[in-house]
């Protein structure tokens, strides 16, 4: 991970006239020996950062996730929102996640520089998004960004929704994605759109139409029509009275608790409500 740098030999031509100095050339960007420089005084903090979160399988704390940021930062320009952060402890989301994923795509990052950013990055995002879910039903450790989704506002066709992207997602990513999107019209299709909305879905997986088919259960003018239809209601109705009838009792009616209900529901559908609708999906 040497970059030198080589400056014009005297031999082949005319030296620089007395007092002329030659022009410094400038900083590499990233400058990766400059972040192996300073990590050479941050190893420990950081190093114990990250053991300590692995024995208790959790993030990593705010002083760590700030020691990574001012690593991190030594490889840009001056002033940059992850040196801010490094100093503060404050930062807008978006632009430190901008930052961070100009080391972590550059074709020259070393894998322990895609190590840190992955803890620094998803402990961001979870400061951001608590409630933030990953792509795998069960949630995987330690966390990566590529697996970690957070939610992102696009416009599809007269539609302005919130879909889900890995963490490492660039804007120019996302703005493909919203053409790619588009062009499935999921603006006249507001089951996919519904769909599109979940927390634990994708929406860059590459068969998104094709994932959206294989869980999608039905589609409901009410969530009481949803449950009746998903808890069989009705032939459960006519099994109690069925029953009563056998032990010699007379029920009137039966009123469902529809809260408690849906709760049972919730545990293996999810169900959206979108544009006066209710669109259930399988989890």
């Amino acid at each position: 991970m040497n970059h030198e740098r080589h400056t014009p030999s005297n031999g082949s031509e005319q030296p620089a006239e007395r007092g002329t100095p030659y022009p410094a050339p400038d900083r590499e960007i990233p400058d990766w020996r400059r972040l192996e420089v300073t990590m050479n005084r941050f190893d420990d903090a950081i190093a114990g950062g990250i053991a300590k979160a692995l024995e208790h399988r959790a993030g990593i704390d705010d002083d760590t996730a700030r020691c990574i940021a001012h690593a991190l930062s030594r490889s840009l320009e001056r002033h940059s929102a992850l040196s801010n952060y490094a100093r503060t402890g404050e930062g807008d989301y978006e632009t430190l996640r901008d930052e961070y994923l100009r080391l972590y795509n550059d074709p020259d990052a070393p894998a322990w520089v895609i190590e840190l950013i992955n803890w620094l990055g998803t402990h961001l995002i979870r400061k951001e998004h608590p409630d933030a879910l990953t792509i795998d039903s069960s949630e995987r450790y330690p966390l990566t960004l590529d697996r970690l989704l957070v939610p992102a506002m696009v416009e599809l066709g007269d539609w302005a929704t919130t879909i889900h992207v890995p963490g490492n997602a660039t804007p120019d990513d996302i703005s493909q994605l919203t053409v790619r999107l588009g062009e499935l019209h999921p603006d006249e299709d507001l089951g996919l759109m519904a769909f599109l909305s979940l927390r634990d879905v994708n929406a860059m997986d590459d068969d998104i139409v094709g994932a959206y088919d294989n869980v999608y259960a039905g589609t409901y003018e009410t969530i009481e029509d949803a449950i009746t239809e998903i808890c069989e209601l009705d032939e459960r109705a006519r099994a109690i009275q069925d029953r009563a009838e056998e032990e010699h009792f007379y029920i009137d009616g039966l009123t469902p608790d529809y809260e408690a209900l849906r709760e049972d529901v919730e545990e293996g559908i999810d169900l959206v409500e979108l544009d006066g609708r209710i669109y259930a999906f399988h989890k």
